[in-house]
């Protein structure tokens, strides 16, 4: 779908506040958030510098709560789950969810028929209105507007289930047509009653993920989780 070309309104409709579940004291910061720089008078009426500010408070917000969320977890496990919660696949998702792409200020020769420009598009608009949250009223709204839209409906992803990784794995992999992983073993140590698999998964020739276990099957699943894990967050 085209969205149109849209000046500047000097009313912002009520359903964009409805839908972020936020009043703006300040209106002018809301408009600036949802207006493209091909719509904008100038670069810092785009949502540019909005976009700068709220992708640093997306990533302190939870960094924070993965970190009080999960003590158990090694800074390596937050880092992944992390960036399984911030990147430009989630925003994109959650952003087309509240219908967000109604309410932009944007050229009519922007295509956004195009998949990779409306995904960066929204994904960049959605931190835009963090950051017009936190200069409106605080670090304190910015998080509820996290936790209720990013955090609630996206957390569960970011920590796949305890089982079956070498399913989850070969469902992914057909689901966005890359070619299925295949399964080496790389040694079999120890003694008949005490074996020690490592078995390694690589995916179009190249090494995804290394699995230790007493059994080839406890083997697999780790490299499987590994190789998940990796794919996930690229």
């Amino acid at each position: 779908m085209l969205i149109p070309f849209k000046n500047f309104r000097k009313k912002i409709p009520e359903s964009i506040e409805k839908k972020i579940k936020y009043t703006f004291k300040n209106r002018a910061l809301l408009q600036t958030a949802l207006t493209h720089r091909s719509a904008a008078k100038s670069q810092n009426e785009s949502y540019e510098r909005l976009e700068f500010l709220g992708d640093a408070i997306l990533d302190l917000v939870i960094s924070d709560h993965l970190y009080q969320k999960h003590p158990e977890k090694s800074e390596g496990q937050l880092t992944q789950m992390r960036s399984m919660l911030v990147n430009a696949k989630t925003l994109h998702e959650v952003a087309k969810s509240i219908h967000l792409q109604q309410d932009l200020n944007v050229d009519r020769s922007i295509n956004l028929d195009n998949s990779p420009t409306q995904k960066n598009l929204l994904s960049c608009a959605l931190e835009a209105i963090i950051g017009a949250i936190y200069l409106d009223r605080g670090m304190r709204y910015a998080e509820i507007f996290i936790k209720r839209f990013i955090i609630s409906n996206k957390e569960h992803e970011a920590i796949p289930s305890e089982y079956n990784y070498k399913g989850q794995l070969l469902e992914y992999c057909q689901k966005h047509s890359i070619d299925p992983p295949e399964f080496r073993t790389e040694s079999v140590d120890g003694p008949d009653h005490a074996r020690h698999y490592t078995i390694v998964v690589y995916i179009n020739d190249v090494l995804y993920g290394t699995g230790t276990g007493t059994t080839k099957r406890v083997a697999e699943q780790q490299a499987a989780e590994e190789a998940y894990k990796v794919l996930v967050t690229q």
